[in-house]
C-alpha cells in the first residue's frame, strides 16, 4: 500500500511539473511598458531630423563634459527654469540623441534658450505633475527607490533582440524612464537609452 501511495505521488509530482517544462513562461500582467516616452519638445530619441528641425543644424550651447564619448548638450527654458539636457552616444550621427533630461534649475554657463516655458514629453508629462497622473500614464510595473522626500521611479525594458517598439526604432537593447517626486511632484525625468 504505501509503494502505491509512493507510485502515485511520484506520478503526480511528474504531471505537475510537465506545464513547467512544456509551456513557456509567461510575464505577470501589467509588467509591459507598451507606451515608452521618446519625445521631448519635439525631438525623438535617435532621430536626428527631428533634432534639425526643432533646433537647425548649425546650433550651439554648453556642452557638459565635451571630451567625453557621452557628452551631454544643455539647453534652457526661455526663463531659465527648467534645464534640457540631451546626451550623444558614441558612433551616433551627428545629431541623434539616445538620452533625455529634463529637470528644475539653472546652469551657470548660460546654455542656449529655445522658445518654450516647460518641456513637454510626447506623452503629455512635463515637470510639475502629481506622481498619481505619471504613474496612470506608464502602469505599475516600475521600481521605486526613496529618501525622506524624494521617491525615484524607475522604468526599464530589456530585449536583447530589440524587435518591437522604441527598442526596434532605435536598434538597441534596452530602455528605462525615470521620474523623480519631491513631496509627490515630478521634480526631474531622465529617459533613453544607457550607452552600451
Amino acid at each position: 500500500m504505501k509503494r502505491i501511495h509512493a507510485l502515485a505521488a511520484a506520478a503526480l509530482l511528474a504531471f505537475a511539473a510537465l506545464p513547467a517544462f512544456a509551456q513557456p513562461a509567461k510575464k505577470s500582467p501589467g509588467c509591459e511598458l507598451p507606451n515608452a516616452d521618446t519625445i521631448v519638445h519635439g525631438i525623438k530619441l535617435g532621430n536626428d531630423a527631428s533634432t534639425k528641425k526643432v533646433l537647425g543644424e548649425d546650433y550651439r550651447t554648453v556642452i557638459d563634459d565635451p571630451a567625453s564619448d557621452f557628452a551631454w548638450w544643455i539647453f534652457a527654458s526661455r526663463d531659465s527654469k527648467q534645464l534640457f539636457e540631451l546626451r550623444h552616444h558614441a558612433g551616433d550621427t551627428l545629431h541623434s540623441y539616445m538620452e533625455f533630461e529634463v529637470k528644475f534649475g539653472r546652469h551657470d554657463r548660460k546654455p542656449m534658450k529655445l522658445k518654450t516655458y516647460e518641456f513637454i514629453t510626447g506623452k503629455g508629462i512635463k515637470l510639475g505633475m502629481k506622481r498619481k497622473t505619471v504613474l496612470a500614464k506608464f502602469g505599475p510595473c516600475f521600481r521605486s527607490t526613496k529618501t525622506e522626500d524624494t521617491e525615484i521611479v524607475r522604468y526599464e525594458i530589456k530585449d536583447e533582440k530589440a524587435a518591437t517598439g522604441v527598442l526596434k526604432d532605435t536598434n538597441r537593447p534596452q530602455y528605462y524612464a525615470e521620474y523623480e517626486f519631491r513631496n509627490g511632484i515630478l521634480v526631474r525625468f531622465k529617459f533613453g537609452h544607457e550607452p552600451v
